[in-house]
């Protein structure tokens, strides 16, 4: 008990350490030890450092991997959740030479949809979070913003950190130290007047002169040193359509201008220099020359430190180098091998956990409570988690219910929305709308006004998280319009889908549903139509779910709140009743206890008066009843297991002769020995039945118990004989054979004191599987065994005699010895038996036989063997006057005289065709 006490105080130790580093480890067992990789999936920007560190904003704007000049993952800083359940995303960064990173992060409301603030946040080189350096609030009206804040391009130049500041009718720019510097504030540097009725879409550069930004009507400027703006994109000229649109700007190395136009699938580069001259560096074409495929749908590009134009889709990264070649798509980060080896150890040390706690439980069960559980134990068990399964069983269902409900009536209001779009939105001024120009004018104003009246002056929390968007349809090519993200532009083709080619072609509105990193989403939309009934746009109307999940999530752990805490005071009452009701109980089991031990005196005083009351009188009669029938039951269990053995019980699998039926069987592999005295019917015949029966017994008493002695089972009597199994090692068998043939010389010597002739016997011994069972009809039983072996084990031991061999064994015996070396026994060789189709490998153990036999067999076993190999090979010459020279030796030797002779008349007259090596004996 002190031991187990001791082992269950170190496991549970170990068990804290192993939790313990668990708890500060759960990153890493989320991490499969195998997987060596991790895909892209949901990419949106890409820096690299001058130690050529590639730095990624992946999950949808939820992630920042570092990865090393090899791809390897460095580390990983991941977004965190607000306190009323708002997100975080990064829309921006940029890093310095001692490797600090800066990213613009935003903080979006539950749906993931209004901008709340956003910060300029600084990281260590390690990724670990430093401090926030800006932070801009977004708490009115005015300042509102869809997804996208005002700060617009971190950038690291000549040792400062720089970023831009959209103020609607100006753009600031400010600047701060690099490094971990301890500036509180970052400094205003440069402001900039924008012209009338214009919106910053993207900015970059840090020097007067050499500032540009674009805007939502797609135009890019250049600031002067005087802070005025000049049209640089597109000049008078300048070949283009309405709907092409610079994006994703930046400024390389030489002061170019580098954009990706999406009308064109192309990126672009002007030289400011040479306004006119528009150069595509990348496009399908190029791209797919340098086996890479590009969708262009939601690219961006950064400016490595090398020159090199870093462009980056959702799900792979390639680069353009200086010399006009482009990379092969980085898809994934490897994982380093520190990092796999952590995983192995983590999940390692899981494992471990389990086992200590399976171990722990082990401890509990088998050595502390003996494999018992108390009553009370099982009702806790048992009663609180159907209880508490009840509790969830019915709590899903109404959960379900209501979870699908609310779902069918957020399609249901979706669809009435998305309907309600051609309220919104006049048809005839949707049509007027026709490039990036129009952003901001009064058409575009009219429509926002409008969308944002009806949905934006309900503060109920169920009309909330609606996203709207307002698309054309024109020439057969959907065209994005007005919705809520201010990162999207004018005139930007959607792709079609079966959903909006339903609603453009045929009016009728469509629903649809769609999961992805920006949260889970239901959508509906419908058709807009102008005066003259023409579909010319389509109004769509789409939730986010996440707020609807997370207050799902919240009730849901409410319900599994209110369970534990209903189930542990069920436990505690079930606890208080089980013990005043068991009280009785454990008065009656002692009492009970007390019987078992055998204290037949013991009487059962239980004052309850009730049904245990009623069982401790019944337990007092029994008892006085037990007392006079167990005697009988002992006399009658010692009698009927000298019939039936208790191993031949065991093998069945029952407790007591009374378990037993006809056809109860099981297979085993065991030794079978059988035994018979050799001439027994002429010696039976000079004796009396009275005195057959006494030498009978006397001799099975003498051999006998050697059976037992090696673990063996005396299956059957055989007359003069017996059958015996032995299921243990086959050492034990041949060991009792052995041991018997060493008695049989004791005990012809007593016979041959009192006159008496001696006795000889034979024993065959084999290994292999047979079948235990009852057999015989419903008045009478009895056990036997049905083996080829145990027809194989009588013929070898009537085979003893021919063959000159009180023990002779096969080599499924020899084969299956633990210590072969602790035997003497020598090679026969094949032995072809009548009656049996596949010839016997047999062996001869002389250990048990008289000193002088066992001496002569010893000193011929290899010259014997050799003539045996000799024969089997053919050489009948060789092997005839090998076999002459064993029987010079010991004229006894049977197996010599046999082989001798099947040598000289092969030799003499030649073997027949079926002849195969085999010694022939009948």
């Amino acid at each position: 008990m002190k031991k187990s006490i001791a082992a269950l105080l170190l496991v549970l130790l170990l068990l804290g350490a192993a939790g313990t580093y668990l708890g500060t480890h759960q990153d890493s067992i989320q991490l499969w030890p195998w997987k060596k990789s991790m895909p892209f999936d949901g990419l949106s920007k890409a820096i690299s450092d001058s130690q050529n560190n590639l730095f990624v904003i992946d999950n949808a704007k939820k992630t920042i991997h570092k990865l090393d000049a090899q791809g390897i993952l460095q580390f990983s800083i991941t977004s965190e959740t607000g306190k009323n359940g708002e997100v975080y995303r990064f829309n921006d960064m940029a890093v310095d030479d001692q490797g600090y990173l800066y990213t613009i992060r935003t903080l979006l409301d539950p749906y993931g949809i209004a901008v709340k603030s956003e910060q300029i946040v600084r990281y260590k080189p390690n990724g670990e979070f430093d401090r926030s350096l800006f932070t801009q609030e977004y708490g009115d009206a005015q300042t509102k913003r869809y997804r996208l804040g005002s700060l617009r391009n971190v950038q690291v130049h000549e040792g400062m950190v720089y970023f831009f500041n959209d103020e609607v009718k100006k753009l600031s720019l400010y600047e701060t130290p690099v490094g971990n510097s301890t500036t509180t504030e970052p400094k205003l540097t440069y402001s900039i007047t924008l012209p009338a009725n214009k919106y910053v879409s993207e900015a970059d550069g840090f020097k007067p002169g050499e500032i540009y930004y674009s805007t939502r009507s797609g135009e890019i400027y250049r600031v002067g040193t005087d802070g005025r703006s000049e049209l640089v994109y597109p000049l008078a000229g300048v070949n283009r359509t309405q709907r092409n649109f610079p994006e994703s700007l930046h400024l390389d190395h030489q002061g170019r201008l580098i954009f990706i136009d999406f009308n064109s699938r192309m990126i672009t580069r002007l030289d400011p220099k040479q306004p006119y001259v528009l150069e595509g560096i990348v496009n399908d074409e190029k791209a797919k020359a340098s086996g890479v495929e590009l969708a262009f749908d939601a690219t961006t590009s950064s400016i490595g430190p090398d020159g090199s134009l870093i462009i980056v889709e959702s799900a792979q990264i390639n680069r353009l180098l200086p010399d006009g070649t482009i990379t092969p798509s980085l898809i994934e980060a490897q994982f380093s091998r520190s990092a796999q080896n952590h995983a192995i150890l983590v999940w390692s040390i899981a494992i471990v956990f389990i086992l200590l706690v399976l171990y722990a439980i082990k401890i509990v069960f088998v050595n502390l409570l003996k494999r018992r559980l108390p009553l009370m134990v099982k009702q806790i068990f048992i009663l609180i988690p159907v209880i508490a399964f009840s509790m969830i069983l019915l709590s899903t269902v109404i959960y379900n219910s209501f979870s699908k409900k609310m779902e069918e009536e957020t399609f249901s209001e979706l669809i009435l929305l998305a309907r309600n779009g051609q309220n919104l939105v006049d048809g005839d001024k949707l049509e007027s709308l026709t490039s990036p120009l129009d952003y901001g004018g009064t058409t575009y104003q009219s429509f926002r006004k409008k969308i944002q009246s009806v949905f934006e002056n309900n503060a109920r929390d169920d009309n909330q998280g609606f996203y709207k968007a307002v698309y054309k349809y024109e020439n057969g090519v959907i065209y994005r319009i007005l919705e809520d993200d201010d990162g999207m532009h004018m005139f930007n083709p959607f792709q079609q889908t079966p959903e909006n080619q339903q609603v453009v072609l045929e009016g009728k509105p469509a629903t649809g549903q769609w999961e992805d990193f920006s949260g889970e989403w239901r959508y509906a939309i419908a058709p807009i139509f102008n005066s003259a009934g023409k579909i010319v746009g389509v109004f769509e109307t789409s939730k986010n779910l996440d707020g609807l999940l997370k207050h799902r999530q919240s009730v849901l752990n409410s319900i599994i709140r209110n369970i534990a805490f209903i189930s542990v005071g069920l436990l505690l009452v079930l606890v208080f009743m089980t013990y005043v009701l068991l009280s009785s109980i454990r008065k009656l089991r002692n009492s009970v206890g007390e019987i078992a031990k055998g204290n037949w005196d013991t009487v059962v005083k239980i004052n309850t008066r009730d049904e245990v009351s009623d069982l401790g009188d019944s337990v007092n009669i029994m008892a006085a009843r037990i007392r006079d029938y167990i005697t009988k039951v002992e006399n009658f269990s010692q009698s009927y297991y000298r019939f039936v053995p208790q191993q031949f019980l065991r093998f069945l699998n029952k407790e007591s002769i009374l378990d037993v039926e006809l056809g109860d069987q099981v297979e085993q592999h065991m030794s079978i020995l059988i035994f018979n005295i050799r001439g027994f019917y002429q010696l039976s015949k000079r004796l009396s039945p009275e005195e057959n029966f006494n030498f009978v017994n006397s001799f099975l008493k003498r051999f006998g118990p050697y059976v037992r002695k090696h673990e063996g089972l005396m299956n059957k009597y055989l007359g003069a004989g017996f059958m015996a199994l032995f299921p243990n090692q086959t050492d034990e068998a041949l060991f009792a054979c052995v041991e018997m043939r060493k008695e049989l010389d004791i005990y012809n010597s007593h016979r041959l004191s009192v006159g008496y002739s001696p006795l000889d016997f034979g024993i065959g011994l084999h290994k292999g599987p047979l079948r235990l069972g009852i057999i015989g009809e419903e008045q009478r039983l009895e056990g036997n065994v049905i083996s080829d072996g145990v027809n194989l084990a009588t013929m070898l031991e009537k085979m003893t005699e021919p063959l000159g061999s009180s023990i002779l064994i096969t080599d499924s015996v020899i084969n299956t010895l633990v210590k072969p070396k602790d035997f003497l026994y020598r090679d026969l060789g094949l032995i072809q038996v009548d009656g049996v189709k596949e010839p016997l490998h047999l062996f001869d153990v002389y250990q048990g036989d008289a000193e002088t036999i066992r001496a002569l067999k010893e000193k011929t076993k290899a010259l014997f063997e050799q003539a045996v190999t000799y024969y089997q090979v053919g050489r009948f010459y060789d092997a005839r006057e090998a076999f002459l020279m064993v029987i010079k030796q010991n004229r006894q030797d049977k197996a010599a005289q046999l082989y001798f002779y099947m040598c000289d008349e092969y030799f003499q007259k030649g073997t027949t065709g079926e002849w195969n090596g085999t010694l022939s004996v009948s």
